[in-house]
C-alpha cells in the first residue's frame, strides 16, 4: 500500500499468537520467517536493491538480527545486503535487566552494529499522570522502567524507557507525548500524526 511519504509499505503479517510465542527462539525464527517471506515478494514485485525496514517494540531488536549474516539455530538471513535504513520505534534495547534473546542480539550486535545500514532509533516520551495516558499506562510505567533500567523515576513512552529505546550510536528521535502502544495511551508511534511526525524527523 502506498503511505503520506510516497512511499511502497509492505506489512509482515505477524498475528497475536505469534507474539505470544516471542519468547521462545522458535518464535523468534517464525516471525524472522515472515520477514524474509515479505522481503523476497517485495524484491520481486518492485525489482528494488534496498528496503527501509521499520520495527516496533520488540520487533525492532528481532531486525537487528535479521540483519546478520551469521548463522541463528541454522538459519542465516543476512539481511543488512537490502537494508538501507533500520528504523525502530520504542524498542527496548539498552537494558539492564532483559530477555534472553534480547541479551543476546545487545551481547553480538551491539548498537549500530553494521556500518552498511543506517540506524534511525524513535523513542517516546509521555507524562504518565496525564489525562491521555490510559489507566494500564499509570498502573505499570514506574514497574516496567525499574525493571529494564533500575529507575522507576526515568522518562519513557508507558512501557521502554527512553534511555532503552535510544539505540547507541544511531540517528535518534525523540517524540514527545507519544506511547507505546494504543493501549497505553491517546497516540502512539503508529498513529497518522505521530507517523507524520517522526517520518519528517528521520530525514530519509
Amino acid at each position: 500500500m502506498e503511505n503520506s511519504c510516497n512511499r511502497k509499505v509492505y506489512i509482515v503479517d505477524v498475528k497475536r499468537s505469534d507474539w505470544l510465542k516471542s519468547n521462545t527462539i522458535k518464535g523468534w525464527i517464525s516471525i524472522l520467517d515472515k520477514v524474509q517471506e515479505t522481503v523476497s515478494k517485495v524484491i520481486f514485485e518492485t525489482q528494488t536493491e534496498k528496503i527501509d525496514f521499520i520495527g516496533h517494540s520488540s520487533g525492532g531488536i528481532m531486525l537487528r538480527l535479521y540483519l546478520s549474516d551469521q548463522l541463528f539455530r541454522g538459519k542465516k538471513y543476512n539481511g543488512k545486503l537490502i537494508t538501507e535504513n533500520l528504523i525502530t520505534l520504542g524498542s527496548p534495547h539498552q537494558a539492564l535487566r532483559a530477555t534472553k534473546l534480547r541479551k543476546f542480539v545487545d551481547k553480538e550486535y551491539p548498537g549500530s552494529f553494521f556500518k552498511e545500514v543506517n540506524y534511525i532509533s524513535v523513542g517516546g516520551k509521555v507524562d504518565i499522570r496525564s489525562k491521555d495516558a490510559s489507566l494500564l499506562t499509570k498502573f505499570l510505567a514506574r514497574r516496567s522502567y525499574e525493571s529494564i533500567t533500575g529507575d522507576l523515576n526515568c522518562e519513557g513512552d508507558g512501557l521502554v524507557p527512553l534511555s532503552s529505546s535510544l539505540l547507541a550510536g544511531s540517528y535518534q528521535v525523540i517524540l514527545l507525548d507519544t506511547f507505546h502502544g494504543g493501549i497505553f495511551g491517546k497516540f502512539w508511534y503508529g498513529s497518522p500524526s505521530k507517523v507524520n511526525d517522526w517520518w519528517r524527523k528521520i530525514k530519509i
